[in-house]
């Protein structure tokens, strides 16, 4: 009989305490709930990064609020003995299921919500179903007060908790023009339950973003924004401790990820727990929510996708992106010039927890900070004195900073398209009438120019990109001439060839791209690789040599040379065209 040895089963997307107890990955995290149970009537404001547990942190103060002691006997409120284990009603709140795209269906889902909780703690005969008379404050007060009176039942403290979850969420998924109708529902219910903040044991709201919002965020009596806490830095997210304690230290984890990584590897290139410990920190490590004390934490999802696939994956671009980053991107990529290559970037402290109106007036790198896009960088040569009024900001590991580059080369692909397809009549009209200076001065401004860090960077790969894209864009919709890159010929590829069928004659321009070498090697190399070969039966060959300058990250120098069918049927060289950047950045032939 065969038998089989099913592996040890990870939790992915699990958000809920009990499964990530019972399958051994819940990294402890009471302790920090037992202090939210000290003080009476606090509103708590906590943002983090999409998948970082936000809703495994409400569930765990859930099971809490509901007196499941068993469940925690081996974390550290179970050895609290200061704490009391007393029943709370709570009323959890996701607001990422609630309705966003029109305002009245938004307020029908939330008294939708209100009544579910008011089944669940069988008061449901004593609030009516919800319909459009009620408004949101009404009926939410009247959930309220049954909750502080619904039962005799001494075991239940007369102060219910409040949990929502992704508070920001129909803000950010509305379209644009719904925005403030969207927020005039949401800030109508936050100003009522601020009302009731001192009836409550606590009220305690999560999401990724901060904006402007009555009752919450504004105001003087405005929520305990904990986000930015020293003592909060890890309350969500893996630690060092919590790595060594639940993946590194147990066998039946950590040997089959070595088989499974050593399984195609030489003795030589072996790996070792130890590379692995430095490996995952290098990739997934990195996220400091504080600037006052160093504090690093995993990404709780992208570690438990490694141990669930056995291997280094960017599991941050695969699991999907936040839907307003991706808004920003679509709606203004240029906004995402940036040297991403940086080590560190540089904000004032006031613009950094400045609070918006919107998501659409969010300072980029806010932005990218709360989207965990980049996280704070506390290197020491930084602090120049207590005075400082300066943050800086870096990407907190490899697997972030390589799925920006990803998502950014992807609306960036679609947007060097849409600027090609604008300049399509310049760009045909320039080469059919042999216009160089023209042609080589709309790639140079309209195409490298404005892809610039975004998707540049100082290698042959990315310049090629970059001018392909273009054209294929400029050429998508013609019929007579389109664009292909790195097409086999004899012994070699061509970076980017492009054939022209006009008038009834074909004509082929060869690119040969260079990065800080001479122009003459390019046009040597399209010679010696007989790059030009398949298309004898061409009219008209132009060769095209460009220098790229990896400083610059532009075209400095061209040299141009057609080959031309003679009435002898042919080719005739004519002359070479050599071309340079003048003072001012303009290309002009030169002698």
């Amino acid at each position: 009989m065969v038998i089989i040895i099913r592996g040890v089963r990870i939790p992915i997307g699990k958000s809920s305490a009990k499964q990530m107890i019972d399958a051994g990955f819940y990294a402890d995290k009471t302790d920090y709930i037992s202090k939210l149970f000290e003080d009476e009537g606090t509103y708590y404001f906590f943002t983090r990064p999409r998948r970082f547990g936000k809703s495994l942190l409400l569930d765990t103060i859930d099971q809490i609020a509901q007196g499941n002691k068993s469940l925690f006997k081996e974390c550290a409120i179970y050895a609290d003995k200061t704490y009391k284990w007393k029943k709370y009603p709570v009323v959890w709140l996701n607001f990422s299921e609630l309705v966003s795209k029109e305002p009245n269906l938004l307020e029908e889902d939330l008294k939708k919500y209100f009544y579910r909780v008011a089944e669940a703690y069988n008061i449901e005969d004593k609030l009516p179903q919800p319909t459009g008379k009620d408004s949101i404050q009404s009926y939410f007060l009247d959930l309220f007060n049954y909750l502080i009176n619904f039962s005799d039942d001494s075991s239940y403290a007369r102060q219910p908790i409040v949990l929502i979850d992704e508070y920001d969420s129909p803000l950010i998924s509305c379209k644009e023009e719904q925005y403030e109708d969207v927020l005039s529902v949401l800030s109508s219910f936050f100003k009522v339950l601020k009302g009731r903040q001192k009836d409550c044991k606590f009220i305690f709201v999560t999401g990724v973003t901060k904006f402007h919002l009555s009752g919450l965020t504004s105001g003087a009596n405005s929520a305990n924004d904990i986000s930015f806490h020293e003592d909060y830095a890890a309350m969500l997210g893996y630690t060092e401790e919590d790595i060594e304690k639940l993946f590194l230290s147990k066998e039946t984890i950590i040997n089959p990820v070595l088989e499974k990584l050593n399984r195609n590897n030489t003795q030589e290139a072996q790996y070792a727990l130890i590379q692995i410990k430095n490996e995952l920190k290098d990739y997934y490590n990195g996220y400091c929510f504080t600037a006052d004390k160093m504090v690093s934490v995993y990404n709780p999802d992208s570690i438990l996708r490694f141990f669930y696939a056995k291997d280094f994956e960017n599991s941050w671009f695969n699991s999907g992106s936040l839907t307003i980053l991706l808004q920003q991107m679509k709606q203004n990529i240029h906004r995402f010039n940036v040297d991403w290559d940086q080590c560190s970037f540089p904000i004032d402290k006031i613009r950094f927890k400045l609070v918006h109106p919107s998501p659409h007036e969010m300072p980029l790198l806010p932005l990218m900070y709360q989207t965990g896009y980049l996280t704070m960088d506390l290197d020491p040569s930084h602090v120049q004195n207590k005075n400082n009024l300066t943050y800086y900001l870096k990407f907190p590991n490899q697997e972030v900073k390589s799925s920006l580059k990803l998502i950014l080369s992807d609306f960036i692909v679609q947007a060097q398209q849409e600027v090609g397809k604008a300049y399509s009549t310049s760009i045909l009209n320039s080469l059919r009438n042999e216009a160089w200076v023209s042609f080589l001065n709309i790639i140079r401004s309209d195409c490298l120019a404005k892809a610039g860090y975004r998707f540049l960077d100082k290698t042959e790969k990315s310049f090629q990109g970059t001018l392909y894209v273009f054209l294929n864009g400029a050429f998508h919709t013609t019929q007579d001439i389109h664009a292909s890159a790195e097409r086999d010929s004899g012994i070699g590829r061509t970076d980017i060839v492009m054939e022209d069928q006009y008038n009834g004659q074909n004509t082929v321009y060869i690119f040969e791209l260079k990065v800080g070498k001479p122009v003459s090697e390019a046009l040597q190399q399209i010679y010696d690789k007989d790059y030009s070969m398949p298309f004898n039966t061409c009219y008209k060959k132009v060769f095209v040599a460009l220098k790229y300058d990896p400083g610059k990250l532009n075209i400095t120098e061209a040299a141009i040379e057609i080959h031309q069918l003679d009435e002898e049927h042919t080719f005739k060289v004519m002359p070479r065209r050599n071309f340079t950047i003048n003072p001012i950045g303009y290309f002009q032939e030169v002698g």
